[in-house]
């Protein structure tokens, strides 16, 4: 009885890391981290983002430009 065990690798392209067998997810814990700090830095910068224009609108409003 010979089992067909597949060797799996990383999907990143750069990386190709072998897989440990049993490993749940299509990335290696190195890219699996990168991309997680990627995703968090886009998050911060679109908040900062919205609170800058946010608070320009304010000063807008509380200007006396805009009158509501």
């Amino acid at each position: 009885m010979s089992q067909n065990v597949e060797t799996r690798v990383c999907k990143n392209k750069k990386c190709q890391k072998v897989l440990p067998a049993g490993y749940k997810n299509k990335y290696c814990e190195a890219c699996k981290n990168k991309h997680v700090e990627k995703a968090k830095k886009a998050v911060k910068s679109i908040g900062a983002g919205a609170v800058t224009v946010a608070s320009i609108a304010i000063v807008v409003v509380k200007g006396g430009k805009i009158k509501l």
